[in-house]
């Protein structure tokens, strides 16, 4: 029976029985700590030659299976990340972070765990830049080292990831001073070693990429800026907003989160339409320290009032980005609000790239296209996009509008914003400052002799009013709502207060949607889903069917998916289904007449296609699809009105 880390620390001479025994009862009080730092940090042992023992008698655990054991991991994710740090030649913790299984924090606990250090967290020290004669800042960088803080003889050094007990005693001597290892996040070890080594970005002057972005503004700004500005917003400063925006630009981000946290700020891009953490190289640290400026450069930019910061703002700005010499306009919708640790700003990029869209490149289904294109035929009444926010309606809409756009006709649209410019096409765009709202362009529309109309969204009554109308009198509207699902389109027009009789004279077509992620084409693997997760969708445990997912990889950011394509219901409301109107059915009664009696392919089934197609995954789809529609997946499977083999 292999002995234990006590035993073999008494046999050896390296502490008592007692002292052994005072650090069990410490223990008790701080069950989470190892017992190898309590006797460290009781004075019982150096870590030096607890190291030692520990090595020379392989008793450390290794950091997988620590954080297996504290349940932050799981084996398969586990082996995933051991591929992954193996192939990217990246230690193992850089891996887990990469593929977004665990936070910086988790891992470094870990790590310290593993070697009985303690973890520290920068919040609490002043860094003094006197510590940089220490240790030369090449090796501090290399190795991922920062000094922290020196008492007498005594220096504590932070590390990401502990130097080897050879390197701390030679590094011991050359510096002359007895070293207490401690461990941290990589990303405060680097912020640290900028504030104590004083060491800088590359400046704008210096900085190479072809970050040509030119400032294109709608309207004049005054020339009043105070002279105060220019020193404030520094050439690193554009450098570094201008960086930012190049890169979520690059990775088709939608939006850029700028938020400020208690040891700086954090960035981070919604690509897919998740949140992502990505690789911002050397100039991480100096977003850090000049957070409030980057903040400003923005503010300024959108022409809001730099000196608020207690109250939420809105605004807008333009650029022209140019790239392998094509010029295309980029629009940017800017929100602040103040937090506890300062004022946290979301860019939305609205990216009018020139390609038209087309029903064919969606994605849909084929049959949907061709229903839809049928219906379209259709010369008048309403024809609705639904689903939240960022399921890819606008995109949908645009599409639409591509089809029954031709040059003997005139469509007219109000949107809020113009996502996309389209040939032939008047655009408005809603200013609700000046009154300009959906419903004061839709009267002036009617006068305009329109044969379509496109209405951003139908948000109240006089919209909803507005566009049936505009159906009653021959034109056709297409519009977008926010329902979970194609039926309960016409129970939230209902609720609206508009009458029943009126949308069964005029609704067309409602196309209910979501955007899943596709699985990344570069490291596409084969797995078998965890138990609960077939489960959900009632799949035999011993299922032979080859799902696919993504393991990771630099083309997709380690998430094992790119890009997003679109998962639908479509519901052309048939004449039996239109007098049901009259009898204000509520949504569940009236799924079960339109998709279970009429046989039609749900939202959640056309999702599974994909899963059978090896497009996505099942955990994508539970993340995306409302729960409901999982559990009428499984009614509809036991009522044997469709099944996975069918699909």
């Amino acid at each position: 029976m292999p002995e234990k880390l006590g035993e073999l620390l008494i046999r050896n001479g390296l502490v008592t029985e007692a002292q052994f025994t005072a650090a069990l009862e410490k223990q008790q009080e701080f069950p989470c700590v190892p017992i190898g730092q309590i006797l460290c940090q009781l004075g019982f042992i150096s870590t030096m030659d607890l190291n030692m023992v520990l090595d020379y008698n392989r008793k450390r655990l290794k950091l997988g299976e620590i954080l297996v054991k504290q349940k932050h991991l799981d084996e398969a994710k586990l082996h995933n990340a051991l591929q992954i740090a193996e192939k990217e030649h990246i230690p193992l913790g850089q891996a887990l972070v990469r593929l977004h299984y665990l936070d910086e924090e988790k891992v470094a606990r870990a790590i310290a765990a593993q070697y009985d250090l303690p973890f520290v967290s920068f919040g609490t020290f002043s860094f003094d830049s006197q510590l940089a004669r220490l240790i030369n800042v090449n090796y501090a960088q290399r190795h991922r080292i920062v000094p922290i803080g020196k008492t007498g003889k005594i220096v504590t050094l932070a590390m990401a990831y502990p130097l080897r007990g050879v390197e701390l005693h030679e590094l011991a001597a050359v510096i002359d001073m007895e070293i207490k290892p401690v461990i941290a996040r990589e990303s405060d070890i680097t912020a640290a070693q900028h504030r104590i080594f004083r060491t800088t970005p590359r400046t704008a002057r210096e900085e190479k990429e072809s970050l040509t972005f030119e400032v294109s503004e709608d309207i004049t700004r005054e020339s009043g800026k105070s002279r105060y500005v220019d020193d404030f917003i520094s050439a690193d400063v554009d450098y570094l907003v201008k960086k930012v925006i190049s890169i979520a630009i690059k990775m088709a981000a939608s939006d850029i989160h700028l938020e400020s946290r208690e040891h700086g700020m954090e960035i981070r891009f919604r690509i897919d339409g998740v949140l992502q953490s990505l690789d911002l190289g050397h100039d991480a640290d100096a977003i850090n320290s000049h957070a409030k400026q980057i903040v400003s450069k923005i503010k300024i930019l959108c022409d809001m009032d730099i000196a608020e910061k207690r109250r939420p703002q809105d605004s807008s700005f333009k650029l022209k980005v140019t790239k392998d010499g094509t010029v295309r306009s980029v629009d940017f919708r800017v929100s602040s609000v103040p937090t506890q640790f300062g004022e946290n700003v979301v860019v939305r990029i609205l990216d009018k790239r020139g390609g038209a869209i087309s029903l064919e490149t969606l994605g849909l289904l084929p049959a949907h296209v061709d229903t839809l294109c049928r219906t379209l035929e259709k010369p008048t009444g309403i024809f609705l996009v639904t689903g939240p926010t960022g399921s890819g309606k606008s995109s949908t809409l645009y599409a639409i509008l591509n089809r029954i756009n031709t040059s003997e006709v005139k469509t007219l649209t109000v949107e809020d914003p113009i996502e996309y410019t389209i040939d032939g096409v008047s655009q408005s765009e809603v200013n609700e400052a000046i009154g300009n709202s959906f419903a004061h362009f839709l009267r002036s529309f009617l006068r305009q002799d329109p044969d379509n109309i496109m209405v951003g969204e139908i948000r109240d009554l006089e919209t909803a009013s507005i566009s049936i109308r505009a159906a009653l009198t021959g034109h056709t509207v297409l519009s977008t709502l926010h329902t979970n699902d194609a039926t309960s389109a016409f129970t939230r027009l209902m609720d609206m207060g508009v009458e029943p009789s009126l949308i069964s004279s005029t609704l067309r077509c409602v196309l209910a949607q979501r955007l899943v992620r596709r699985i990344c084409d570069h490291c596409k693997v084969r797995y078998m889903p965890a138990k609960e997760i077939l489960g959900e969708f009632r799949f035999p445990q011993t299922t032979t069917h080859p799902f696919a997912r993504g393991s990771g990889c630099v083309r997709c950011n380690f998430t094992g998916f790119a890009g997003r394509r679109p998962i639908a219901e479509l519901w052309v409301p048939t004449g039996s289904e239109a007098l049901l109107f009259s009898k204000r059915p509520d949504n569940q009664a009236l799924r079960e007449v339109v998709f279970h009696q009429g046989q039609r392919m749900t939202m959640i089934e056309d999702g599974l296609r994909r899963v059978k197609a090896g497009e996505t995954t099942l955990e994508e789809l539970l993340r995306v699809v409302p729960y409901e529609h999982v559990e009428e997946c499984r009614n509809r499977m036991a009522a044997k009105l469709f099944s996975w083999d069918a699909l």
